[in-house]
């Protein structure tokens, strides 16, 4: 394993064990079989701890060091704030709170490399730029500007020698979580490979500002309904992956509380408006905003609102948007083992104890029973699942995680406008409206024919070879595997209806329209009398299907 890459490689790594055994976690050090290659740094820098730090409890410690370790630990720190289903809620509190302790570059330096990467002079592009930067992070800073036609806008760009250093930070990362995973029982139940490279490739993403620019087009486009939002344009001629330049928004920061009263502006109005386009984003479009603090958004007059800051953004495929429209109706409707069942697919492989997943899942939802979906507290829910999953070594999917941990800020800044905020409020009539589509008779004839044909390529498929075990067969419960043989049954038998029903349609329909006799009056008796028993058979079918809609009017 090849941990020391370079010289510089080395050295960094000395200086971020220092910083780890500065802060108490030697154990840490020890535990990823670090102890003999940091025995230098471990000689100068004693592992006792200031009287201040032995009274912060381990979250709070890792923080600190976290934000003295560098750019890539908070960007880390950050994107661990979104796991709920791996660290209890008060490390992610602390994990939270992780800032950037960056130092503004002089603008005479980022100069150059502006004029580099936009392949012009500052001078012909911009008429005016401020120097002084209206906000620094640890990758870029921001700065005032007004453009050669006249367009106020800001200006973002990236740091100087910022990725080489990120770069050799993540090939660090990489290796310790290698070593994580191999020597420690206890740091591997946090899946440390996978979180590094969910982490790398979320990084790596958002050095590169034109990714974040084309997520800012794509989401003003799926919210262009709305007209009191606005999504700064990004002035795509004056851009390239290092720099960044969007349009100027003159309003109030939506923190702002008191500035929000002194303006006459409805905050109870802008919270709704920001929970509605939230879940149009997430539940309807499937590309969200996965960062809706306060910070990031900004109010205008007339209630409008800007929204800010697309680097981090989340996505949800339709099947999973179908699983949270499963589990919230498992909720609503109480049946546990639905729920469970969409919760046992995150299991990673891993066996699992179906029926004790099934019990702990009946115990959560019975605190919802008889609760409309517009009642529902859904951070509480949010956080009694993500309990769950953690309890039973499950693993959310990192889409869902980001979805979560973006619905439970969201309600935060909701609060933080209006006390009485109420997220589930503005999402009851989209969800209703999914449900709706998904059990609709259309999108259920589509998916019969769909699976009409799966059982008909299954017919035709070679036979299975003597002695192989099929995929995923090993360390099945045989109990859970009754059920999900039990549930295949039923469904080929609907199946089997479905196939038979449309027959008859069909039949009928030829014979009708064919005359076949006996037809008095034109009408084939026998046509007649199958397509009306075959109509009756599907209206019966269409019922059954649907009659728990009644419970979402």
């Amino acid at each position: 394993m090849n941990l020391l890459h370079t010289g510089k490689d080395l050295l960094r790594m000395n200086e971020l064990a220092a910083i780890l055994l500065k802060y108490g976690f030697a154990d840490v050090i020890r535990r990823l079989g670090l102890s003999t290659p940091v025995e230098h740094a471990g000689k100068l820098v004693r592992s006792s701890m200031k009287p201040d730090m032995l009274r912060m409890g381990t979250a709070e410690r890792l923080r600190h060091a976290m934000e003295e370790m560098g750019p890539t630990f908070v960007k880390l720190g950050q994107v661990l704030a979104t796991r709920v289903d791996m660290f209890p809620m008060d490390w992610i509190a602390e994990f939270e709170k992780l800032q950037d302790q960056a130092q503004a570059v002089p603008f005479d330096t980022l100069k150059a490399d502006i004029e580099l990467s936009l392949g012009k002079p500052v001078d012909n592009l911009f008429a005016r730029i401020d120097p002084e930067p209206i906000g620094v992070a640890s990758i870029g800073q921001v700065h005032s500007a007004l453009t050669r036609r006249g367009q106020k806008v800001v200006l973002k760009v990236q740091k100087p020698g910022i990725r080489d250093k990120i770069d050799s930070d993540l090939r660090l990362l990489d290796q310790l979580a290698k070593l994580a995973a191999d020597n420690s029982v206890e740091l591997r139940r946090y899946r440390p490979v996978e979180l590094v490279r969910e982490f790398k490739r979320s990084l790596t993403r958002e050095l590169d500002f034109t990714i974040e620019g084309r997520n800012a087009d794509r989401i003003r486009k799926n919210l262009r309904q709305f007209k009191w939002l606005q999504i700064p344009k990004v002035y795509w001629d004056l851009s390239s992956p290092t720099v960044q330049v969007q349009q100027h928004v003159e309003g109030i920061p939506a923190k702002a509380v008191e500035r929000l009263n002194e303006a006459g502006l409805d905050r109870e109005l802008i919270a709704r408006r920001g929970a509605l386009a939230a879940w149009k984003m997430a539940l309807e479009d499937g590309f969200f905003h996965a960062d809706p603090h306060p910070g990031n958004f900004i109010i205008m007059p007339g209630n409008r609102i800007a929204m800010l800051d697309f680097g981090m953004v989340g996505k949800l495929s339709h099947s999973r948007r179908e699983q949270i429209l499963q589990i919230t109706r498992a909720v609503v409707l109480r049946e546990a083992e639905q729920c469970a069942g969409v919760l046992s697919g995150w299991s990673d492989g891993q066996p699992i104890k179906f029926d004790q997943l099934v019990s702990d899942v009946e115990d959560v939802i019975s605190q919802y029973h008889g609760v409309s979906i517009s009642q529902l507290d859904i951070s509480a829910l949010l956080n009694d699942i993500t309990a769950l999953v953690r309890n039973h070594n499950l693993v959310l999917p990192s889409d869902i995680a980001l979805f979560i941990k973006a619905i439970i800020t969201l309600e935060g800044f909701g609060r933080l406008l209006n006390p009485h905020f109420d997220l589930m409020s503005e999402a009851e009539p989209l969800l209703k409206r999914m449900i709706r589509t998904r059990y609709s008779p259309v999108r259920l004839a589509k998916s019969l024919s769909l699976r009409a044909l799966d059982v008909v390529d299954k017919v035709y498929a070679p036979p299975p070879v003597p002695g192989q075990a099929a995929p995923g067969e090993a360390g099945i419960d045989p109990r859970h595997l009754e059920r999900l043989i039990t549930r295949i049954e039923r469904g080929q038998y609907r199946q089997v209806q479905t196939l038979l029903v449309t027959g008859g349609l069909l039949a009928g329909a030829i014979m009708l329209s064919g005359r076949v006799p006996p037809a008095p009056w034109g009408i084939s008796v026998f046509g007649f009398i199958i397509f009306l028993s075959s109509a009756g058979w599907a209206g019966w079918l269409m019922f059954v299907s649907r009659r728990f809609l009644r419970e979402w009017e």
